[in-house]
């Protein structure tokens, strides 16, 4: 096949660039002896003057894989890391795909900015595009007419939440309080964020509700604090256009509804 390919090359008098997708699958079946070989096709016979270049990819390093004779044909200079994506990047790759595989103003906004901070905790595209995939799967489930923020929490819940019920059984009344009013607020407004401000006010409400006492201002954050270094929460700077020192609440793994139902019962 190697002669072959020479022929071939010689005949156009072309040059071929080789790139081979998850290499480290390759050298771990077959070992390093093609990448040599491809690596070392130049001769006399060859008019151009490096007829093969070879562009490897894989998530893993492979130079210990590959042998001495074959590592020497290749400069350490060369190798180009591709960091994780970043949460601008992912919303990019996002918009992206709302463009290619939706309608027109079938997916909000927000929805987007959603996926993008849930898939940046990891940086990976390919779980912001199912994200993406899910959440409009949702939506025609319930023959919704737009990808709204609490089908990327379901979808995101499908694939991996970290909110159970073992889990919200080992907070206090007070931070189950907060949690609910943070839902209660996401399911009335139908949004990806809630207002820290808006929240507060409906965590007073709610204490009323359960014959608490709404705790002061300090104590609240506090719980907040607690609640996202759980993992049930994500709070985040409410960004240009917002008064003041409120902040932007989102609920990342979980459905409001379905969250606010579990957390009634446990304070039932």
């Amino acid at each position: 096949m190697l002669q072959v390919l020479r022929t071939n090359l010689q005949r156009k008098d072309a040059q071929l660039i080789l790139v081979l997708d998850e290499v480290d699958a390759l050298l771990k079946k077959s070992g390093s002896t093609l990448i040599y070989d491809l690596t070392r096709f130049n001769d006399e016979t060859m008019k151009t003057g490096t007829p093969v270049s070879v562009i490897m990819i894989s998530q893993k390093d492979i130079f210990s894989e590959m042998e001495t004779a074959a590592l020497s044909t290749f400069k350490r200079s060369n190798t180009i890391i591709l960091e994780k994506y970043t949460r601008d990047e992912l919303y990019d790759i996002v918009r992206q795909r709302v463009g290619l595989a939706f309608h027109a103003n079938t997916v909000l906004g927000e929805s987007v900015d959603l996926i993008a901070d849930i898939a940046s905790e990891f940086g990976d595209a390919r779980f912001s595009i199912e994200l993406l995939w899910k959440a409009g799967m949702y939506a025609d489930e319930k023959h919704a007419k737009q990808v709204i923020p609490e089908y990327v929490r379901a979808a995101k819940a499908e694939t991996y939440s970290v909110v159970t019920e073992t889990k919200l059984r080992l907070l206090g009344k007070h931070q189950l309080i907060a949690l609910l009013s943070i839902a209660k607020r996401l399911q009335k407004d139908s949004v990806a964020y809630a207002n820290t401000g808006e929240v507060e006010k409906t965590y007073a409400i709610t204490c009323e509700e359960y014959n608490e006492e709404a705790r002061a201002h300090t104590m609240f954050w506090n719980y907040l604090k607690e609640i996202e270094q759980a993992g049930f929460i994500k709070v985040k700077p409410s960004g240009k256009g917002q008064l003041g020192t409120s902040q932007l609440i989102s609920l990342p793994d979980i459905p409001a509804e379905v969250l606010r139902e579990k957390l009634e019962c446990l304070l039932a």
